[in-house]
């Protein structure tokens, strides 16, 4: 319980807007029993088993098994790997000794990914593996530690979890309006008050998609620069250009700009450039 609370308490420290947003959809929770006094407790009973879940290694089996990926199992695997994430793990705990254990896993795909997920986790998909250098891969992991260290990806875990219970206490509403509908002196006002909600509803939940993914753009800058500032920088951006060469589509809508979960790769390497002083040949 005490790792728990700390781990929770550190997660707020470097994301505040997270409490923020828990605390809307709580009161919007409880607005959906229309604030009756036994609502306030329900729902704060319900948060906080599932937040405890969230922190607590339940949590973590829970995103790796959802995730499908595996231990290292083939030499060939743990004799690439490891040693590489050994190096820029070692880097990362220096300049950083809060930094806690983190595992490293496979995914068995030939997309090139690798992403951190949950407290303690990092995958590797078996694309990326056979497509970056090692000089790369280095680079890459520095990036997911980064996500680990200023606990993204428990940002992203929390905010799963609020929504799914959400959307639970939501569907728990709608069953009692169903069953309001039964009644006829009743049908009229659930049906108004179905459709009222269903528009609050989609409203709030699209907004908190548009601020949730501003936060996450923020922490891929973020992880960027600390890839940068442990000596990763040029490798970084090479890894940059070869995701880039695979990126296929235009700019996408207005809606997906704005729910983009990460900045257009282009940006992110001159961002890069800029920050490590690689100018642009004259013309």
């Amino acid at each position: 319980m005490e790792q728990i609370i700390e781990s929770y308490l550190d997660f707020a420290k470097k994301n505040p807007s997270y409490l923020v947003y828990s605390f809307v959809y709580f009161l919007l929770s409880v607005a959906l029993f229309r604030w009756q006094w036994w609502a306030w407790f329900l729902v704060a009973a319900v948060y906080m088993i599932a937040m405890m879940i969230t922190f607590s290694q339940a949590g973590e089996w829970l995103m790796r098994t959802f995730s499908h990926v595996r231990p290292l199992d083939t030499a060939r695997e743990k004799n690439l790997l490891r040693p590489l994430f050994r190096e820029v793990y070692q880097k990362a705990k220096a300049a950083n000794p809060e930094l806690g254990r983190i595992d490293l896993y496979i995914v068995d795909n030939m997309k090139v990914d690798t992403f951190a997920l949950g407290n303690h986790t990092i995958a590797v998909s078996k694309g990326a593996m056979h497509t970056f250098s090692e000089e790369e891969m280095r680079a890459v992991f520095a990036h997911e530690i980064a996500h680990i260290l200023y606990r993204d990806t428990a940002a992203a875990l929390y905010a799963y979890v609020g929504n799914g219970i959400f959307m639970v206490l939501v569907l728990a509403f709608k069953v009692s309006v169903s069953l309001a509908q039964t009644i006829d002196s009743l049908r009229r006002s659930a049906d108004i008050m179905d459709v009222i909600l269903g528009s609050i509803i989609s409203a709030f939940l699209f907004l908190m998609q548009i601020a949730q993914a501003r936060s996450s753009r923020k922490a891929e800058k973020r992880a960027d620069e600390y890839a940068v500032a442990l000596g990763y920088g040029e490798d970084l951006v090479e890894a940059l250009y070869l995701l880039e060469k695979m990126t296929l589509g235009g700019e996408g809508s207005i809606k997906q700009k704005l729910t983009a979960t990460h900045p257009r790769i282009s940006a992110r390497i001159g961002r890069l450039e800029n920050m490590l002083g690689v100018q642009a040949e004259e013309v």
